[in-house]
């Protein structure tokens, strides 16, 4: 008996459940909304930054007053160092000139800083499509009619870095050695598809200390040399595809 009791029971409390409580049918509703952006080449001049701490953001001006001021455009040379060898003693010998460090100001502390010698460029075209930058020395350091023949410039210990921190994009930076003849010019730095892009700084030595040992003019000793001031130029031109 007790056994039907619970089974009677036990239909009776379904079938109160399955009759007498009315199922809502869920309701949901969908549409679409836009999102758009237009994307234009840029047209901001990149200020030169600390090329020691490129990350960051500090600002420089250069105390060098000969620098060339960057150059326009989505792919730019944003600063390049003058080199600067100054005073030094005539030899009759082989002898090896040493570069001067750069000196910047930081533009927040007024701070001066000695720095590696460096070019910072700034790929901001959003193609990836790489650049390559190459330098020529038009002629031989001149001091009036007199010429520094056969003197090599040489550019050595070469570091990329980049502006945004952990960077793997390097472009590939060589030791150069230029021909003081101006009839060739030298590929300093490359960057291939999908490298290169964004602000980086590329310094002849690592630290102030290696920047000092890192530009050299090596000077024959046979060379007729005068005193007096002794200049050339270097062109500078980046292309906006590597060969």
């Amino acid at each position: 008996m007790k056994k039907g009791i619970q089974l009677a029971c036990c239909i009776t409390i379904v079938s109160i459940g399955t009759l007498g409580i009315a199922i809502q049918p869920s309701f949901a509703a969908s549409t679409t909304s836009k999102g758009d952006i237009i994307l234009e080449r840029g047209t901001t001049i990149h200020k030169p930054v600390d090329p020691t701490l490129p990350g960051g953001g500090h600002e420089i001006t250069p105390t060098d007053p000969d620098v060339n001021p960057p150059t326009p455009g989505p792919l730019s040379i944003d600063y390049i160092s003058n080199i600067h060898f100054g005073k030094q003693k005539i030899s009759g010998n082989d002898i090896t000139y040493y570069a001067d460090s750069d000196h910047i100001k930081i533009n927040s502390t007024g701070v001066i800083k000695a720095v590696p010698n460096y070019i910072q460029i700034t790929d901001d075209r959003g193609n990836n499509a790489g650049w390559k930058l190459t330098v020529k020395q038009d002629s031989p350091f001149k001091n009036g009619t007199h010429t520094l023949k056969g003197a090599i410039l040489k550019f050595n210990n070469p570091k990329a870095d980049s502006v945004k921190v952990g960077s793997l994009n390097k472009p590939r930076m060589k030791a150069i050695t230029l021909d003081s003849t101006g009839a060739n010019a030298s590929e300093a730095i490359s960057a291939a598809e999908n490298q290169g892009m964004g602000t980086w700084v590329h310094l002849y030595g690592a630290s102030a200390a290696i920047g000092k040992r890192s530009i050299t003019l090596d000077v024959p000793g046979e060379v007729p040399k005068v005193e007096g001031l002794y200049k050339t130029t270097l062109t500078w031109t980046l292309g906006d595809v590597p060969d």
